[in-house]
């Protein structure tokens, strides 16, 4: 589309002639804005940046919150409903009820025996 040249143009009318007058007076002593669209693209690069910082901190934070929590929580949430005590891991102290075990079965001491773990008392000798 190729503008018409300025004298192809239909003559103004007074009116148009009174309001352009008007504008040029009102706005003629005005000094001329500087060119804002430098400052409005570095103002948006500066929000992009700060909104990237906030959300990778933001990111950063609740990871963290999440792992700690769980690290606190994790034994009393994995503890459920039962709250006894764990049997100790160990060898277990019980003898074996079979008889037909092929260790050998512990006896009671013979009384004329002395206990092996009892001190020798010193006895009275004659004379």
């Amino acid at each position: 589309m190729i503008p018409e040249p300025h004298e192809h143009l239909s003559p103004r009318t007074p009116d148009e002639e009174l309001f352009r007058d008007a504008l040029h007076r009102a706005v003629g002593p005005l000094s001329l804005q500087p060119d804002l669209v430098p400052d409005a693209v570095r103002e948006g690069h500066r929000r992009r940046a700060r909104t990237r910082a906030f959300a990778v901190a933001g990111a950063f934070v609740a990871v963290t919150a999440v792992t700690l929590g769980l690290s606190v929580l994790g034994p009393w949430l994995s503890a459920g409903p039962d709250t006894e005590p764990a049997a100790p891991a160990g060898p277990s102290l019980s003898l074996p009820a079979a008889t037909s075990s092929p260790f050998p079965q512990r006896t009671e001491p013979r009384p004329d025996m002395p206990s092996p773990t009892s001190t020798p008392v010193p006895t009275e000798s004659a004379p």
